[in-house]
């Protein structure tokens, strides 16, 4: 998703939830100077917080590094297509109008700021009872703006003229008009959230709420003062952006200043902002640490950094370990070998960085599949779990150092003592790990370890029929495409199409499918998680139908059936390969071929209906040889590129 969508959303959702929480709490008490400070903190968190980062303080909570970990676990594969119709997108045509929209009010806020300009050169500044005042002939209701007030004395009384400076006073020595013009600035940009109008709203009543409260301060009788705003409801407002003294709705005003005060420890009310704008920050900065996670992963898979299914586990989550007891005589653990036991690291130093995921991943001696060897040859079911029935999984969590030790160790998920204990000795015991680096340093990296305790001789025995028929999640040896993951990625990029029909409509968006790897390596069992469109989902079960048989999971010595997840990403392109031109001019210089035959320079694509297409492959040369190629075969424009097109 764009990023500046992204921070548009969040901007209009932060001024929603704050317009809830001011009509769910403050709006009926009597802190106006205490309301009007929440009202414009409101605006001010809604535009900055997205750019506060705690991302550092979130990623060295245990929770949010755990599910970092399982959420970057899944691999992803891109399929992009560029669309047929037009270079402009629909994003586009929808920012131009919002825009165009946007405009239309700004010109109307500056039409309202000519005519406060044209008035004010038209008025005589006097001096009134020793204030400087914009004197008008017509008939207006007084108002002011900045540091004016304007009125036509000839239309009120002297008691009234006083009431009216007392009021228009208060607007100007608090700078009320700045509250206004933010107010009317915030409806331009984000005319489209209904809260904004709401919070304008909220925003004059309080103002006025204000003003009309030092005038009864000031000593003016409330009676005198409400009849006398009475007579000035019929007039029309001519001037929007000001502050005008009998500024409706009068009945909320008339109730404001009838209304019991506040008692003040009220105010304190007002401290649960901290928790709502804590909130925001945290969502947002949840949501960058998911997405640079899963950004690292994905560049990983396009880089073909990792060559097997185990390697393609890009987080801080370890493929789970599950140890198995089969009685009460076990012996209890024996102790490692003296060659294994490891003295403990030195502490890391308190200015170093512990990191989640990075560049290149730390690796155990011999890969992934020699950690589960020496965690199954090591790891022994405690005697006392055994003999009262415990069973579970224990989470552990520990730093591979700079100099590959092992530091750290803790349980962030406990079962039993026993089990806790046993699971952190053998990590304790583990050899020294190639260590992880980012960006060419060597750094410390935080894993994530989850080891199942089962007791089967306490339970029903499960037996090779059994594991045939059982769908396992996660296994000792995972199951392998043919070839390995670069393979896998190859088999998609040449049978994935994208459906023509989604990209004449401009869907796009991630599908999520999942299938089972049966024991013969056969996949059954495809279908869609998420969904984003009947076609795209199609085109996904397709091809991984489709799929040729994968090398079959390991449990124990067995093969088992495994439930794999993956998801697809189908997203449309604004550009064409190569960057240079648009789309127009690139389908107006490609070789077209339609079953089989090449068509005249000039070839409209539109004239083919495109309900009658079945498939579209487009060759691109990347280098001067291919370019070569297609040009000795296909003629001159072939440089430019072949669209090759099979009807139906």
């Amino acid at each position: 998703m764009n990023d500046l969508l992204v921070y548009f959303l969040k901007v209009n959702i932060a001024i929603a939830l704050f317009y809830l929480f001011y009509r769910l709490f403050f709006s009926n008490d009597t802190f106006w100077r205490t309301r009007r400070i929440y009202l414009l903190f409101s605006i001010l968190v809604s535009f900055v917080y997205p750019f506060l980062s705690i991302e550092n303080w979130l990623q060295s909570q245990e929770p949010i590094q755990v599910f970092v970990a399982n959420y970057t676990m899944l691999q992803d594969f891109t399929i992009t297509a560029t669309p047929e119709e037009s270079s402009i997108s629909m994003a586009t045509i929808l920012w131009g109008i919002y825009a165009f929209i946007g405009s239309c009010f700004l010109v109307r806020m500056i039409i309202q700021l000519i005519s406060i300009g044209r008035i004010r050169m038209k008025g005589e500044r006097i001096n009134y009872h020793g204030l400087s005042i914009i004197s008008l002939e017509k008939g207006v209701t007084p108002f002011s703006f900045f540091g004016d007030i304007y009125l036509n004395p000839a239309l009120h009384s002297d008691i009234e003229i006083k009431q009216i400076l007392a009021h228009e006073l208060t607007h100007v020595k608090q700078l009320h008009s700045m509250d206004v013009m933010i107010a009317e600035i915030l409806t331009v940009i984000l005319w489209i959230n209904p809260a904004v109008w709401l919070l304008k709203r909220e925003i004059r009543q309080n103002l006025e709420y204000l003003a009309d409260n030092k005038v009864i301060e000031s000593g003016f009788d409330t009676k005198n003062y409400q009849y006398h705003l009475l007579q000035l409801s019929y007039q029309i407002p001519d001037y929007k952006l000001t502050n005008k003294f009998n500024i409706s709705p009068l009945k909320k005003r008339i109730t404001m200043m009838n209304q019991q005060k506040t008692s003040k420890i009220g105010i304190l009310k007002y401290l649960l902002i901290a928790p709502l704008a804590l909130a925001l920050v945290v969502s947002s900065n949840a949501e960058t640490i998911i997405k640079s996670a899963k950004e690292k992963v994905l560049n990983e898979v396009s880089n073909q950094e990792k060559k097997t299914q185990q390697s393609t586990v890009k987080s801080t989550a370890i493929d789970e370990l599950t140890v198995v007891g089969y009685g009460n005589n076990d012996a209890p653990p024996p102790p490692l070998p003296v060659n294994n036991q490891m003295a403990p690291p030195p502490p890391l130093p308190v200015d170093d960085v512990t990191f989640t995921v990075v560049e290149n991943m730390p690796a155990f001696p011999g890969g992934q599949s020699a950690l589960m060897k020496f965690l199954s040859e090591n790891i022994k079911y405690p005697v006392e779990a055994q003999q009262k029935a415990i069973q579970g999984r224990t989470i552990c969590q520990f730093i591979v150092t700079k100099n590959g030790s092992i530091d750290s160790v803790k349980v962030i998920r406990s079962v039993h003592t026993s089990l806790d204990a046993e699971a952190v000795r053998v990590i304790k015991a583990m050899p020294d790990w190639t260590p992880g680096t980012q960006r060419g340093e060597k750094v410390n990296v935080r894993y994530t370890l989850p080891i199942n305790f089962r007791l089967e001789g306490k339970t029903k025995s499960v037996t090779s029929t059994e594991n045939n028929n059982q769908v396992f999640q996660v296994v000792e040896t995972m199951p392998v495409f043919p070839g390995g993951e670069n393979e896998m990625m190859k088999f998609l990029s040449e049978n994935l199409r994208y459906p023509v029909e989604a990209q004449n409509k401009g869907i796009q968006g991630r599908v999520f499918c999942q299938f089972v790897i049966d024991t013969d390596g056969s996949i059954s069992d495809v279908k869609v998680v998420r969904s984003i469109d009947e076609n795209l989902d199609a085109e996904a079960v397709r091809v991984i139908n489709t799929m040729p048989k994968w090398t079959p999971g390991e449990q124990r010595g067995e093969k088992v059936r495994v439930k794999y997840t993956l998801p697809i990403n189908f997203r449309l392109n604004k550009s064409t390969d190569d960057k240079k031109g648009n789309h127009e001019s690139f389908m107006k210089s490609v070789v077209f071929i339609v079953n089989g035959v090449q068509q005249p320079t000039g070839f409209d694509i539109k004239s083919i209906a495109t309900e009658t297409i079945e498939k579209v492959d487009v060759m691109k040369a990347e280098t001067d040889e291919q370019r070569a190629e297609l040009v000795n075969k296909y003629g001159q424009n072939a440089k430019f590129g072949v669209v090759n097109i099979k009807l139906k």
